[in-house]
């Protein structure tokens, strides 16, 4: 077919323009590494473009993919009412500067990392148990011990301040805004819109939990910088995890705001990054909702003396 399509002689660049000139303009749109991402996502459903509502200015507005991947198959789980999902909004940047990250030791409990969507109401259980009126409640991956996994717990260095290298004149400076702007915020509203979107109707009786994550995958050097004794230690490294705190509007009155963690990781880590770390994490979670599926489909449960226990509370859970 593409033999009988011919290019008619206007199709062409105007003199002084190179194929080259258009060839660096393209490497440097960040969409030759869209399109290396896409492939490294061969187990995943691929919407390239994805688009979402701007909560501030609520225009239109895109991100590179979203990679939506069952945690479950309809061969052996035919009937369960909570169908969980991973789902990955990503952002693709390309840059000859470097991104450098101030890593930080305070590391807070991450009960909203990641974020789940796709149930009634708040993605919370409360529990209770015998012998008192008390109701605890407990996030997701509280309850499920998912807190303690290696890929929450001794994941990669945390930082809440990164900037990206730019030229002034013959030195190097630090522009803190770009980074936010254009990395961040569009992964920040693109997660809370998802969620928004994912939401079922009130009479759903079949359910859809999705795990979803804010991933950036880069394109350049990626520098991690530790203050060590009042001296800047400075190292490559290739998996970060950003952490932005705001205030949510889907958060109660007892809450003040939470942490939203996006992970940075260098192309050349992706797979790793994936098949290493995210989809044993991911999966853990498939496996205990598919099991707790009543729980998470009432947002209750069960445990026989809560109070003595304080670790792998899952283990006890029952439904109510």
């Amino acid at each position: 077919m593409k033999d009988k399509i011919n290019n008619p002689e206007t199709n062409k660049l105007i003199s002084g323009l190179q194929i080259s000139d258009v060839s660096n303009a393209v490497m440097n749109s960040g969409y030759p590494l869209q399109t290396i991402v896409v492939e490294k996502l061969k187990d995943f459903n691929i919407t390239e473009e994805w688009s979402f509502i701007d909560r501030d200015t609520k225009e239109i507005r895109n991100i590179d993919i979203l990679a939506e991947h069952d945690l479950f198959d309809y061969e052996n789980h035919p009937d369960t009412r909570v169908r969980p999902h991973l789902s990955l909004l990503i952002e693709c940047k390309q840059s000859i500067m470097p991104y450098i990250f101030f890593t930080s030791n305070n590391k807070p409990g991450l009960y909203d990392f990641p974020i789940y969507s796709g149930m009634l109401g708040n993605t919370s259980i409360k529990v209770k148990t015998d012998k008192s009126r008390d109701t605890w409640t407990f996030s997701i991956n509280h309850l499920f011990g998912l807190i303690d996994h290696p890929f929450v717990q001794d994941g990669p260095d945390y930082s809440k301040v990164f900037s990206k290298c730019a030229r002034k004149g013959k030195e190097l400076e630090l522009s803190g805004s770009d980074s936010y702007n254009s990395i961040i915020q569009p992964l920040i509203k693109s997660m809370i819109y998802y969620r928004k979107v994912t939401s079922p109707p009130k009479t759903a009786v079949y359910f859809d939990c999705y795990m979803t994550i804010g991933l950036a995958v880069i394109d350049a050097p990626m520098i991690g910088v530790k203050v060590n004794e009042g001296e800047n230690e400075l190292f490559f490294t290739p998996w970060v995890r950003v952490l932005r705190h705001e205030h949510d509007e889907e958060d109660s009155w007892i809450h003040k705001g939470k942490h939203f963690a996006i992970d940075i990781v260098h192309k050349d880590f992706l797979s790793s990054y994936l098949q290493d770390h995210l989809l044993p994490f991911s999966h853990e979670f498939g496996r205990l909702a598919l099991k707790h599926a009543k729980v998470l489909v009432k947002g209750k449960g069960y445990i026989k003396g809560i109070e003595n226990k304080h670790r792998k509370l899952e283990e006890y859970l029952e439904d109510v």
